[in-house]
């Protein structure tokens, strides 16, 4: 159910710069910290501890991009996933819960600091994301998330119904605006990203998927197929595609599937009423619509199935109603020209994870929709841990062990399967 043919390229790679793949481990060798799994997190850890003046191997199992970094809807964005600051302050406490709101809060601007830091062509722009209210519940909602988010210093603004229906071009009763955030081209983030790393010394092996850990005093040894990297720091990376390299783990997570679609490249006329000033959307229904435009100026989204037999025509379809019915300009339902699906990772809480598996071997990750930004500022965060510039108490997530999820694989069908009900859920709503 959740493979992916990583290798036919989609819109994101068609139209991202190409990379030269890695060389695959040959061999044993021997480094500070080691990183499974070359999606943002991953990356972004190998960067905090390379930054930190420690030897970095990152190990990917398929290419750079292949998996859901590379594979998403691109929106980059400051807020949690369907929760309030004050509500994680409540399960993290005033103090954990006050940096974990201020990491979230930056995530976005940290995100496209790295593209300039390192001259990264990622499509990028930076113009806000907008999340309108459709029901009277969800306009007090929205209202609830801006009102606490400005008072704990983000960059936000309120949209009225006039406003916020005008820049989206579809009728809204309101919404607000997290103005650090916005769109790239999530495959051309993940290439750029490993280029700057390798020359920022790290070394990274592609097509080189770790099969077993063993350990040695002092540390660690990670097993491949044509060879091992030894080291006393290792970072699980892994997130949707977490299999059995460490007892239990999996089952921490539940993995996602969704695809994503896009029109051909629309004129001039039409981006005058849709998503004016090249916004990032993504509205507050169970069943999420979100768009946003490419570099080519198609307009990009996304959706999910129950079932996923023929999900290509099926998806385009789904997708070209939804925009017909959103966005009146259309004139009807507009052409989906490109489709492909990816698997990302979830949990019920919707909380991300930071789990010490044994010392000097950690897993962090599982962003449950808000991965591109906070990925990146929690990997970088993880890579300091890791080379030891951190404590477990400076850290913006508490350090557990693995919290399992009860009824592992009922949940993942149920999770898969709940579109549906949530389709319903809005048709009462």
């Amino acid at each position: 159910m959740f493979e992916v043919d990583w290798k036919t390229p989609h819109l994101w790679r068609k139209t991202a710069i190409s990379r030269q793949a890695a060389p695959a481990l040959e061999g044993d060798v021997k480094t500070d910290v080691l990183v499974v799994g070359g999606g943002f997190t991953g990356m972004a850890a190998a960067l905090g501890a390379r930054d930190s003046g420690v030897g970095v191997v990152l190990l990917e199992g398929n290419e750079i991009g292949s998996a859901a970094s590379g594979r998403n809807n691109g929106l980059v964005i400051s807020h949690h996933s369907k929760a309030s600051p004050s509500e994680f302050e409540a399960v993290y406490g005033k103090t954990v819960g006050t940096r974990y709101n201020r990491m979230v809060a930056d995530a976005a601007g940290v995100a496209f600091g790295l593209m300039q830091r390192f001259n990264i062509d990622a499509h990028q722009v930076q113009e806000g994301w907008i999340q309108p209210a459709h029901t009277e519940a969800t306009l007090a909602r929205a209202r609830h998330f801006h009102d606490e988010w400005k008072a704990f210093g983000a960059d936000v603004s309120w949209l009225d119904r006039a406003e916020v229906s005008a820049r989206i071009g579809s009728p809204y009763l309101g919404g607000w605006m997290v103005n650090n955030s916005g769109h790239i081209n999530p495959f051309a983030m993940t290439v750029g990203l490993a280029a700057a790393l390798e020359r920022e010394g790290v070394t990274i092996h592609e097509n080189t998927r770790a099969t077993r850990i063993e350990r040695l005093e002092g540390g660690w040894r990670v097993f491949t197929a044509s060879g091992s990297v030894s080291a006393p720091e290792v970072i699980l990376a892994t997130n949707a595609l977490t299999g059995d390299i460490w007892p239990g783990l999996k089952k921490t997570l539940v993995p996602f599937k969704v695809f994503q679609a896009a029109t051909s490249p629309l004129p001039d006329e039409l981006r005058g009423q849709i998503l004016v000033g090249n916004p990032a959307v993504s509205d507050m229904r169970q069943d999420l619509r979100y768009f946003h435009y490419d570099r080519d100026n198609r307009l990009v989204s996304g959706g999910t199935h129950t079932f996923w037999l023929n999900e290509v025509d099926r998806g385009r379809a789904k997708v070209s109603r939804m925009l017909g019915k959103v966005f009146q300009a259309f004139g009807g339902e507009p052409e989906m020209v490109e489709y492909w699906h990816g698997t990302f990772a979830v949990v019920p809480d919707r909380r991300p994870r930071l789990y010490r598996l044994a010392p000097g071997l950690v897993f962090g990750g599982i962003y449950s929709g808000r991965g591109v930004a906070l990925s990146m500022s929690l990997g970088q965060e993880i890579g300091r841990w890791a080379a030891g510039r951190r404590t477990d108490e400076q850290m913006s997530l508490p350090v557990t062990n693995m919290q399992p999820i009860p009824f592992h694989p009922i949940a993942v069908q149920v999770a898969n399967r709940m579109h549906a009900w949530n389709r319903l859920r809005d048709r009462r709503s």
